[in-house]
């Protein structure tokens, strides 16, 4: 913000400044008299006492152009300077052939050389005063937004009624205010829609496994079935709704991999007998965010488990330039476009799924600045990677 108030303060100060300059430099042209002088007496005086300073000299002895020649033809004074700050007068005189010369005398000064100075600093001041206050309160609800970024929360901004800036400074507050409202009331309704759904869910599973002798197992496995698919909606949606509660920030810092790989092997070793799952590091530090990795990850393995044959891999590496988790699985693969699937509340035609879980990943994908590749072909399994770039400007810790 300083830089731009001080280009936009500098553009503006110079374009008054050549303007003023040209204007004076056309007043001075147009009202300038051309070859009116004035003399102050008294330097005359104290020069005629050192050294005569008039005298007559021939005409023949001086040349000057044809323009001052008929000037002088005319009885007018025509001044020549010198470049010892001096000037001599000539006129024609009284004798033929002969001109009369004053001189040499100090060049006047028509002009206070100080008064242009004086000019433009005041016009510097002036709009220093006029500017930086617009400025400073730009700079003020600038901060403030990157503040609201990084956590949303009610603000104030602290900027005074009289200032030019104070509607949008109580536009910005009431709406951070409202926004901030709405989070808590969704946080607060995610929380309770969690518990309020698995209770009763929870109940209709031990229902169901009272009445157990009473069902076929078709019918008990289809409503178990549902059960689940109903959970694992709730899970989804609850996933979904963190994603808008991480912060934002510029530079990811460092993280260990193997704390990362270790942490997501543990939530799913309850699959170790039903899988080859196996999780590879080739790099020990990263920048990543990593509560949000970590569901990305998550979301990456459960539809991995959902649809594994009997190899599911975890692969955490450098390529250049760029970090990259990868799950394959070994699985029936993709019918469907997999840009398809990444589409909110879009299921592929082989999927149970809510298509959350890759919408999660894409999200999380966007604040690494970062992409999600799928590499799938029917009966071939499915490469599912999460990509971002290394951000090579942030410090080492």
């Amino acid at each position: 913000m300083n830089k731009q108030f001080l280009r936009f303060y500098l553009l503006l100060l110079l374009s008054c400044a050549a303007l003023l300059w040209a204007l004076g430099s056309i007043y001075q042209l147009t009202q300038q008299e051309l070859w009116n002088y004035q003399l102050d007496a008294e330097p005359l005086f104290e020069l005629q006492q050192k050294s005569p300073i008039f005298k007559q000299v021939s005409a023949s002895s001086l040349y000057f152009p044809p323009e001052l020649s008929e000037l002088v033809r005319q009885q007018q004074i025509v001044a020549v300077d010198l470049p010892n700050g001096y000037s001599f007068y000539y006129r024609q005189s009284l004798q033929p052939n002969m001109l009369d010369q004053l001189g040499p005398l100090p060049t006047p000064s028509f002009a206070d050389d100080s008064l242009p100075f004086l000019l433009y600093g005041a016009l510097a001041l002036l709009f220093l005063a006029l500017l930086w206050p617009v400025f400073r309160d730009i700079r003020t609800l600038t901060v403030l937004t990157e503040q609201f970024t990084a956590t949303p929360r009610a603000l104030r901004s602290q900027i005074r009624p009289d200032s030019s800036l104070y509607p949008l400074a109580q536009s910005m507050e009431q709406m951070a205010s409202q926004i901030s409202q709405l989070i808590a009331v969704n946080q607060d309704m995610s929380r309770t829609i969690a518990h309020e759904t698995r209770t009763p869910l929870a109940r209709m599973k031990f229902t169901l496994s009272l009445a157990a002798s009473q069902l076929d197992n078709r019918y008990q496995r289809r409503l178990l079935n549902d059960i689940e698919e109903i959970d694992a909606l709730v899970s989804n949606y609850l996933d979904f709704s963190k994603l808008d509660y991480f912060r934002h920030q510029h530079q990811q810092p460092h993280q260990y991999v193997p704390e990362l790989m270790a942490e997501l092997a543990s939530r799913f070793d309850v699959y170790q007998h039903a899988f080859d799952l196996s999780f590879q590091s080739s790099v020990t530090k990263a920048q990543f965010h990593y509560p949000a990795l970590l569901l990305a990850g998550q979301n990456l393995l459960a539809n991995a488990v959902r649809y594994a044959k009997s190899t599911i891999q975890v692969r955490f590496e450098q390529e250049g330039n760029y970090y990259r988790l990868t799950v394959f699985d070994d699985g029936p693969g993709l019918d469907e476009h997999p840009d398809v699937l990444m589409r909110l509340f879009r299921r592929g035609d082989n999927s149970s799924g809510f298509g959350l879980g890759l919408y999660i990943v894409s999200k999380v994908a966007q604040w690494h600045q970062g992409e999600v590749c799928i590499q799938s072909n029917p009966d071939q399994g499915t490469n599912v990677s999460l990509r971002w770039p290394v951000d090579e400007t942030a410090p080492a810790n």
